[in-house]
């Protein structure tokens, strides 16, 4: 009797340890899933933002990019492209790899 008193109460002190340590599990998972998601939004937007910038003064100022802005520029799309969520920003960097990678001749220079 005494036997089988102590197996019931080291089956429920195993239970009540599992669950808490499960509970635990879980809620480190849950945290730790936020904070993922908080820092790949927080990337794509510093991403995002770098890819607009560089749109603007290449596309909308300079009308070229040089090489070395334009590999740049690619690597920081391909780690936006595959945090999901491109939208607008494939369009802007077709038209960054539309610009020719030096400077346009002046229209003043075709005549001398």
């Amino acid at each position: 009797m005494i036997e089988q008193s102590l197996d019931t109460a080291l089956n429920s002190v195993i239970n009540v340890v599992s669950g808490g340590v499960i509970t635990l599990l879980i809620t480190m998972y849950r945290a730790k899933k936020k904070e993922n998601d908080a820092l790949k939004a927080g990337v794509q937007a510093l991403l995002r933002d770098r890819i607009i910038q560089a749109y603007n003064h290449y596309v909308q100022d300079k009308g070229w990019i040089p090489i070395y802005a334009k590999e740049s520029i690619d690597a920081c799309y391909k780690s936006y492209e595959a945090l999901g969520d491109n939208g607008v920003i494939d369009n802007l960097m077709q038209q960054l790899n539309e610009l020719q990678n030096y400077p346009p001749k002046n229209r003043g220079d075709e005549d001398a």
